[in-house]
This record gives structure tokens, sequence and C-alpha cells, in this order.
């Protein structure tokens, strides 16, 4: 499990119960169907900077009375980000494959993938199908860009 300094005080991240409840209350889009955790997952695959800041906010859900708030873990995240020696996409593929391989989502990302694969057997026309092969294509890269072992 990746680490994060924040404060001079070492936070190890978890993907648990309490990683999914707090992305389901912050995080998820209520104008979407997918869950919160499902949002991180999909904005991490996108590289978007404010999926770190989220992961983080989850992954240390775990820290009952001394959970960092979202500027401290912010501010480390800029520090790192903003440093020569550490590589932006680290940061990115810790917190995905935190996510990707805990045993507490294997089977919710299953289902996941399940849906991805399928994409472009869902499309109603030939414009539809070549889409969907397209973002099919693009998750799947994404996945073993961030997680080559799966």
């Amino acid at each position: 499990m990746p680490y994060l300094d924040i404060n001079g005080q070492q936070y190890e991240a978890k993907a648990n119960f309490k990683f999914e409840r707090k992305a389901n209350e912050h995080y998820k889009d209520p104008n979407q169907e997918y869950s919160g955790l499902e949002k991180i997952y999909q904005d991490l695959m996108s590289y978007k900077i404010s999926a770190l800041s989220a992961f983080w906010d989850c992954a240390t859900a775990h820290y009952k009375k001394k959970q960092p708030t979202v500027e401290a873990i912010e501010d480390a995240l800029a520090d790192i980000i903003e440093g020569d020696d550490v590589e932006v996409e680290k940061l990115f593929q810790d917190a995905f494959q935190t996510i990707d391989n805990s045993g507490f989502f294997k089977l919710q990302l299953r289902e996941f993938w399940k849906n991805v694969n399928m994409i472009d057997k869902m499309a109603k026309d030939d414009d539809e199908k070549e889409q969907a092969l397209a973002a099919k294509e693009m998750f799947l890269e994404k996945r073993e860009e961030l997680n080559p072992t799966k």
C-alpha cells in the first residue's frame, strides 16, 4: 500500500469499506449511475489531478480522529508534484493499483471491466460501435498503463 507524508506524518492508503463510504458521500455524481469509487477509478485513468486528492481523502478515511483534511492532502500532493525527483505518474499508478488490486472491490471492479468489454456489443449502429470500440480500447490501455500486472 502506498504512503503519503502529510505534515510530517506518514499515512497509509487503504481501499476498504470506509474508502467506499466516503467516496459515495463526497465524490459520487448524483447525475450518474456509477459509484463514487468508480468515479475516482475512472478519473485516475484520465490522470485528473483532482482524482489524487479524492483518492487520498477516501484512502485515509480509516484514520478516525487523525484523518488529514483535504487541504492538507492537496498541499502534500502539491509538494510532490512540484518536486523534481518524483514522477507524477507514480502517484497515479500507486492510487490506481491500490483500488484495482483491492480485495474489497474485486467483484465490483470485475463487473466494471465486464461492462467495459461489452460496450461495443450494446452499440446500435456502426458509428456507435466504432466509438464504443475506441472507448473500450482506451480503458484497456489505461489499465495496462497504470497496472501492468493486470
